[in-house]
């Protein structure tokens, strides 16, 4: 379970994911940011929501993941 910070900057970067999601307009291509391993499972279901299945895979950057968002047909 995440506390204090931890909470307020995984809350920050999964309501950025939401919009920069929502906001894409080529929805025929995949997308990939770097996210911290945590929020794994929410970006996982903020990308269902939008329509994109979710592939996560290692960075060197300890506690981050590479996570490339791909249409779902």
């Amino acid at each position: 379970m995440l506390e204090g910070t931890d909470q307020w900057t995984a809350g920050f970067e999964m309501g950025r994911l939401d919009q920069q999601l929502a906001a894409l307009i080529l929805r025929d291509r995949k997308v990939g940011l770097t996210i911290r391993s945590v929020n794994g499972e929410q970006a996982a279901a903020i990308a269902r929501r939008h329509g994109y299945g979710l592939d996560l895979r290692p960075v060197e950057e300890p506690g981050h993941v590479w996570a490339v968002f791909s249409p779902e047909p």
